[in-house]
């Protein structure tokens, strides 16, 4: 034995040594068999193979740290482990709670309806309503808790088998979900084979305690040095320890702990202290309307997964498993930050009507995504969606989508003992066909192999699986396989619009040999392959006789093409589709095809992302495909996106010399010439025979105009904008009217929205009369070229002399529809609409 030899290191990652890169330090450590550790300056360290004991250690960023390594093979560790760091290791940047959370903050409305609300941080907006289900955290019944050790033997293999159980699921379950979940169970599956949690455990057990209790004592334990972190990402890892936890004690006890995993039989807003992402993932997301959660930081994998469903979630609620009665109906409001419960008729009324106005402005956007995106000068974009099941399909074309993208066939082919049947297959394609409405579909033939094994196929293991048998590869071994799957899409279609092509393409002969399938079976078929081998990508003129078209799968070209495993900690930050030399790749790519006359389309994560969107216009491709929750940013993105400019951007992006100059270029791309203003005052803008019960019913009421029709995003803020100035003086002007306004940098054009009432409300008018008219004047406040000087005070000052004058008022009061209410505005403040030719002068200028 040899040693110890050291490397000292400052720690240069912005989150510091967080549970990615520890992984992949753990994962080289893993190669040796030297005695490897990690220590701080301070003198403390931690065993390098365990990432539960190095993200304990709390290195942040600018400390320093020492690696050390004893045993035979202690140089060539400290080498490897060396070249690892100065590569530089992934850090997965996770959002600053700045950016995604809200303090808690009750609109006007509720608080004037005098309700309790729970306070807490929205995380994930939105709101829910839904009765009160009470989950439990890491605790375990009295009975287990009285059970008496049955010997440290017995205890320490129930607890290695449990342990193993647990990690042999969670990759099982990593192998067969999609990429968010997927990378969470991975690292899930890490910390259940950690050391330090394994020998936490059996130090318990060897002291006398039974493995259940010695489980919860190792994990609150191991959580408890987490919380003690500085930072909050460290600290937010507890909960992952307290998730492994509860599987582990699911293995163990005989029926699991049913009270950690409750079953919702209607819609439920969740209350617990703490939520584990797996219990999450066990919920049924039908009846799962929200959560309000306590011991759970924003940075969670739990608030990541409700992010990425839609869920509402509030955190940091003290006492939340107790907050609300178990039974009693609740509302969580993840834009405010609180809870209500239990809900009156006053607090679903206020909630029912924001989720009519949602339901206004989703309907009113619809149109625009239901037809073809198309740019300002005249470029079209298909946008479909990649999906693995019917549900997601109909969703997405309900929601715009131009059809599917891609459907991935080899769900169908996974965990199972045997190959599916003709019928099985025909009867699963025929619910996607059927999902998609006469709309096209690209089915992808299975894709098995790599990372997705079917173990009745007898596959040998392989050193590097994902680049050996998988794919097309795989078809030439198993051809009856394939047959059935080719007889079942077309039978299923019976006539729909369909198209099959094949993935890992790499030769010339492989794709003819596809195309006889395929053409075995139907002459009508549309036969197409995926380009995601750089073979593939430099002679795409080789390929076009033997295919009609082709769609680049940017996430496996990628990879391939820069030589870096996305799956690999260690250097997947290299795998980045906005470097430069990648672009370049995509742009012979589509220009080849455009001279073979192929249709070009999309399936990785580059063409579904809205901000990538100008590249996709760019490059000139027919289509790109989309996650179901970014068919709408895609589409409306085309829609502001000149081509010409794209193309500018494209050729400015491939001179440059990475990826980060090449994302900062998108940053601060000008998408499109400054959109034609809307109409100050528009008829969209004005409701007549509105119920409100008070001046905070009707000013949210005002502002929910300006959200209904996309003048802001924001209601809340503007309404506070609002609030700040109502606050200064009254604005009931007298005579039944009254003028809120404000500046705000959260609305987008200047408008002024107004509401007839049903029935006059109390305002604190100058002559303390009722309020029957509400003139709502916002402006732009800090955005470039949306302050218009003090064009509000001067539109306010119009208003408030007009309406010292009977004839106008009289006017006003007589119209009886949106259309009168806005011809009379325009004509009497001499406010001109677009288009004319010259402001008509206002009837107060000419008296």
């Amino acid at each position: 034995m040899t040693g110890p030899v050291e490397h000292r290191f400052v720690c240069g990652l912005p989150h510091g040594l967080h549970a990615r890169p520890a992984s992949t330090l753990a994962e080289v450590a893993a190669g040796f068999s030297s005695e490897l550790s990690i220590r701080r300056a301070d003198g403390t360290g931690a065993d390098l193979r365990s990432v539960l004991s190095v993200v304990g250690l709390d290195v942040q960023q600018h400390d320093e740290f020492v690696i050390a390594a004893i045993g035979t093979d202690a140089t060539a560790a400290v080498a490897a482990l060396r070249s690892v760091i100065d590569a530089g290791l992934e850090d997965e940047e996770p959002p600053p709670p700045s950016a995604s959370a809200s303090a808690c903050r009750v609109p006007p409305v509720l608080r004037d309806l005098g309700v309790r609300h729970i306070p807490g941080i929205g995380v994930c907006g939105g709101v829910g309503l839904g009765t009160v289900v009470s989950v439990d955290g890491l605790s375990l019944p009295p009975e287990v808790l009285a059970k008496p050790s049955q010997g440290s033997r017995i205890e320490v293999e129930d607890v290695r088998r449990s342990l193993e159980s647990v990690e042999i699921e969670l990759e099982r379950r990593a192998n067969s979900t999609r990429s968010n979940e997927a990378a969470l169970l991975y690292a899930h599956a890490q910390i259940a084979r950690d050391p330090a949690l394994r020998e936490a455990i059996e130090q318990r057990i060897t002291q006398g305690m039974a493995a259940p209790a010695a489980v919860v004592s190792a994990a609150e334990h191991l959580a408890g040095k987490l919380r003690e972190a500085k930072s909050e990402y460290v600290r937010d890892r507890a909960v992952d320890v307290a998730d492994i936890a509860l599987q582990v004690l699911e293995a163990l006890i005989p029926g699991g702990l049913a009270t950690a995993r409750p079953v919702l039989d209607g819609d439920s807003v969740v209350f617990a202290d703490m939520l584990t992402a797996n219990q999450l993932l066990g919920l049924d997301r039908h009846y799962l309307k929200g959560l309000v959660l306590g011991n759970v930081g924003r940075t969670s994998h739990t608030v990541i997964l409700a992010r990425g469903m839609g869920l509402p979630c509030v955190v940091g609620v003290s006492g939340a498993s107790t907050a609300a009665a178990s039974g009693e109906l609740a509302a969580v409001d993840g834009d405010g930050g609180f809870a209500i419960c239990p809900i009156d008729v006053g607090v679903r009324r206020y909630y029912e009507q924001d989720q009519a106005v949602h339901s206004r402005r989703q309907a009113r956007v619809k149109p625009l995504v239901g037809e073809p995106a198309t740019t300002p000068d005249g470029q079209a974009l298909e946008v479909g969606v990649t999906a693995i099941d019917a549900m997601d399909i109909a969703r997405a074309i309900d929601g715009g989508a131009d059809g599917v993208g891609l459907y991935r066939t080899e769900s169908l082919y996974l965990e199972r003992d045997s190959a599916p049947s003709l019928d099985e297959q025909q009867g699963a394609y025929a619910r996607v066909l059927d999902a998609a409405n006469g709309l096209p579909v690209i089915f992808r033939t299975f894709d098995i192999g790599g990372d997705k094994p079917a173990p009745y196929l007898g596959l040998p293991s392989e050193a590097n699986p994902f680049l050996g048998v998988r794919g097309i590869r795989l078809y030439e071994r198993h051809p009856d396989l394939l047959d059935t799957q080719i007889r079942a899409m077309v039978s299923a279609a019976d006539g729909r619009p369909l198209k099959i092509m094949a993935p890992m393409v790499a030769t010339v002969p492989e794709m003819a040999w596809f195309r006889d399938r395929v053409r075995g079976v139907s002459d009508r078929i549309e036969v197409g392959m995926m380009v995601e081998v750089p073979s593939v990508a430099l002679s795409i003129d080789r390929f076009g006789q033997f295919a009609d078209f082709i769609s680049i799968g940017t996430n496996d070209l990628c990879q391939y093409w820069m030589a870096a495993d996305r799956g690999n900690p260690g250097v997947s930050a290299m795998c980045d589709e906005l470097h430069p030399t990648f672009l370049r790749a995509l742009e012979r790519i589509v220009a080849d095809a455009r001279a073979s006359g192929l249709w070009v389309g999309t399936c990785g994560e580059m063409g579904g992302r809205p901000d990538n969107v100008p590249l996709m216009i760019a490059l000139g491709v027919d289509e790109v495909s989309a996650g179901p929750s970014e068919l709408v940013p895609v589409k409306l993105a085309v829609r502001k996106a000149d081509a010409s400019r794209c193309r500018q951007l494209l050729a400015e992006a491939c001179e440059l010399d990475s990826a980060d100059a090449v994302r900062e270029l998108l940053r601060t791309f000008v998408w499109h010439a400054e959109l034609e203003a809307p109409d100050v005052i528009d008829p969209e803008c004005v409701d007549v025979g509105v119920s409100a019960a008070n001046k905070a019913e009707a000013i949210k009421a005002a502002v929910d105009l300006l959200y209904a029709t996309s003048r802001t995003d924001a209601p809340r803020d503007v309404e506070d904008a609002v609030w700040s100035r109502e606050a200064t003086y009254s604005t009931g002007l007298g005579h039944g009217f009254a003028v809120p306004h404000c500046k705000s940098p959260s609305v987008r054009w200047p408008t002024l929205a107004v509401l007839k009432l049903a029935k006059a409300i109390d305002w604190d008018a100058m002559d303390g009369k009722p309020v029957h008219t509400v003139l709502l004047l916002v402006t732009p406040e800090g955005v470039p070229g949306g302050d218009g000087g003090d064009a509000h005070l001067q539109i306010f000052a119009k208003l408030a002399r007009r309406l010292v004058h009977e004839e106008f008022r009289e006017r006003l009061s007589a119209c009886m529809d949106a259309e009168a209410i806005s011809t009379v505005l325009l004509d009497e403040l001499g406010i001109d609409r677009p288009g004319r030719s010259g402001a008509k002068p206002s009837r107060e200028s000419q008296r």
